[in-house]
């Protein structure tokens, strides 16, 4: 049981160290967001899990679309600071977002280029 723990957390550091360095090469949130988008690196989340999490959200009165926002354009350690969240989480539930949103609201996942 160990070793499974011990290689899930190391499959979950090296997908934590990609994303950073995925996305400290985009120049700007717009840049961030196709990397991420287009990354391999992460997949749709279960729509479950996704909808808990904005639950989640919800209770504690966090606007998402900031959220996923800060953990885009923030460094890891100031959005996990500001958040008490695991950086890396976030981004992959992020990936279901912005997937939704830019399938269902242009407008909206256009302005958050901005």
């Amino acid at each position: 049981m160990t070793d499974i723990l011990n290689f899930l957390q190391y499959k979950n550091d090296k997908l934590e160290q990609r994303l950073e360095l995925l996305l400290a090469r985009a120049n700007s949130p717009s840049d961030r967001m196709h990397a991420l988008l287009e990354s391999k690196e992460l997949v749709l989340e279960d729509h479950k899990l996704f909808l808990a999490f904005l639950a989640y959200l919800h209770e504690q009165q966090l606007d998402a679309k900031q959220l996923f926002q800060d953990a885009l354009k923030l460094p890891k350690h100031q959005f996990e600071a500001k958040y008490a969240m695991n950086w890396s989480q976030v981004m992959k539930l992020s990936v279901t977002f912005l997937t939704i949103l830019r399938t269902n609201d242009i407008n909206s996942y256009k302005q958050l280029l901005d």
